[in-house]
């Protein structure tokens, strides 16, 4: 058995990282079930000057979605899913032109555009978002990222088919399924999935963002209603019958949670770490499980260790660190006896490269490179010496440096992302999984490519989201793209490392689309490929005139789930 530490260690560890008036985290160490040590600093109001306990509740995003895909294990076994049968025949509305099983929508192999990336790029907003405004922006969604099964693409909407798959063939959501047949037998009184935001959460912590500039922390509110990819709120304390759970297969049993466990295999035979809702890690050489979390100004992680027994919750109300790396640190300080600052120190790369080496390392990834699987870029320039600012599409710069091992990361809001060149190909990573977020290729220089295709003018029409876009000319020769409700965004030329023409408008990567043919003014008419991280190709077929009113976009309707 390995052994705990005791909450003096947690504590001193904990202490040094957080300021007694600023939001905080709360850390939990558990065996057999049991919350065997834990250590709270910080505020769960900075306004109200309410502290963090073992009881207050965190809103826990991503980490929501093992206990999902545990609601959904439980439905096959009640035999009311298969989860290796097309997701179609529980919402036959779903306009996918290929089945999609259930599993692959928990595995993320299933190809589903992710719901974020379809909101932004239509300017459809994310605040708000309840479970009908989801199902009326995936149902008319046909094609897929990759075929199903044929690869790995974190994608949200997967998780929120499988809320509503519960609702179907249970007749109630998923938060209440959960409080019944999870929450309910497990004695976890405080936790629950939130999917109404105007219910009261009692002793629920307040989430915070970190200000760009240093200047303290900025309040942030949930307001999206959607379950399923995230919304679990709960605690440190009422965590622990979940970790009993996961320990030994405790009320509901050890078949779901041999079954949670069970790493997806690809359609090539590949075998991926990832299982339902949890990845697979090495924790100096131990076995583990890992899963993290980041929403509005909330950020969570969980890692389990089979083999002792044990278990570690890092749930924080800020965003300016990183809780991975913390429960990373706690549970290996528990598997090798070593002391929590190193473990912290080593798995957050505070240490540095020399100043010298970062400088001349600089220039393997200073430059733009493209992902061709996904058709996005990223930009990486030297923002001091020895220092780089990485802009991943359509998002803010993070500073990142250069490690020991040769491996540039990031830190604040930005840690967890790693980025590393071997044989010309930039490898970006996220949090503590081996496993690549995406492969890019050092894009061509200058702003024209050798296909020499031509910016079309005019207005398109994407038929799933009923979305139309323009591209308006403007002085500089370029353009103006518009979508949906999105704001305008400049169109600058560009190459991929293919060395083929495409723009760049703010996160979005364009291509001229010679096979559109999907628009009223008929086949031969150039469309557009439209790409951004999350949604790979959306298409967008030539239309003849403006829609009505000149409006960009229809007003999406709710359709009955």
């Amino acid at each position: 058995m390995i052994p705990v530490m005791t909450h003096p260690d947690i504590a001193a560890f904990l202490g040094p990282l957080v300021g007694a008036a600023e939001p905080g985290i709360a850390i939990g160490v558990y065996t057999d079930g049991e919350l065997a040590a834990s250590a709270t600093a910080g505020r769960a109001s900075v306004e109200h000057d309410a502290a963090i306990t073992e009881r207050t509740a965190f809103d826990i995003a991503s980490v929501s979605k093992h206990i999902t895909a545990t609601c959904v294990l439980l439905l096959a076994r009640d035999e009311l899913v298969d989860l290796d049968a097309d997701i179609r025949g529980y919402l036959p509305e779903l306009a996918l032109t290929q089945p999609v099983t259930v599993r692959q929508c928990l595995t993320h192999t299933a190809g589903l555009r992710d719901y974020f990336a379809l909101c932004e790029l239509a300017g459809i907003p994310v605040a708000g978002i309840t479970e009908g405004r989801f199902w009326d922006l995936v149902t008319g969604q046909r094609e897929l990222d990759f075929p199903a099964g044929a690869a790995f693409s974190y994608s949200n909407t997967g998780y929120a088919l499988a809320a509503v798959t519960v609702r179907r063939v249970t007749g109630q959501g998923l938060a209440a399924y959960a409080r019944d047949r999870v929450f309910g037998p497990l004695g976890m009184t405080a936790t629950c999935f939130r999917d109404d935001v105007s219910v009261i959460v009692p002793r629920l912590a307040s989430g915070y963002l970190a200000r760009a500039d240093g200047g303290g922390f900025a309040r942030c509110e949930v307001t999206e209603e959607v379950v399923g990819d995230g919304a679990v709120v709960t605690t440190i304390a009422d965590l622990a019958r979940w970790h009993g759970f996961i320990a030994n297969g405790a009320v509901l049993g050890t078949d779901v949670r041999d079954a949670l466990l069970a790493r997806q295999v690809l359609s090539d035979g590949t075998k991926l770490g990832y299982a339902l809702g949890l990845e697979a890690i090495d924790l100096g050489g131990e076995p583990a499980w890992w899963h993290s979390g980041t929403w509005a100004g909330y950020r969570a992680a969980v890692i389990y260790v089979p083999a002792g027994r044990v278990g570690v919750s890092v749930l924080a109300n800020r965003n300016d660190h990183y809780p991975s790396h913390l429960a990373f640190a706690v549970a290996h300080a528990l598997c090798s006896g070593a002391g929590l600052s190193s473990c912290y120190d080593a798995v957050r790369g505070v240490a540095h490269a020399p100043a010298d080496v970062a400088r001349q390392r600089a220039g393997e990834l200073a430059g733009s490179w493209h992902e061709p699987d996904q058709d996005v870029f990223i930009d990486v320039r030297e923002a001091e010496p020895g220092v780089l600012a990485v802009r991943e599409q359509g998002g803010d710069e993070a500073a990142v440096r250069l490690g020991p091992d040769g491996v540039w990361r990031g830190a604040g809001s930005s840690a967890g992302a790693s980025y590393s060149v071997r044989d010309g190909v930039l490898a970006v990573g996220w949090g503590l999984s081996s496993r690549p977020e995406g492969r890019y290729l050092r894009a061509a220089a200058g702003p024209r490519g050798r296909s020499g295709a031509q910016l079309p003018l005019g207005y398109f029409l994407n038929k799933e989201l009923g979305v139309h876009a323009e591209i308006r000319a403007d002085a500089a020769g370029t353009g103006t793209l518009l979508v949906g409700f999105a704001p305008a965004r400049r169109l600058e030329p560009a190459v991929d490392s293919a060395g083929e023409q495409v723009w760049r408008a703010g996160g979005l990567t364009v291509r001229v689309d010679h096979e559109a043919g999907a628009g009223d003014a008929g086949a031969g008419e150039p469309g557009l490929l439209i790409s951004l991280l999350g949604a790979h190709h959306v298409r967008f077929g030539r239309v003849a005139s403006a829609p009505a009113g000149d409006a960009i976009t229809r007003g999406l309707r709710i359709r009955q789930i």
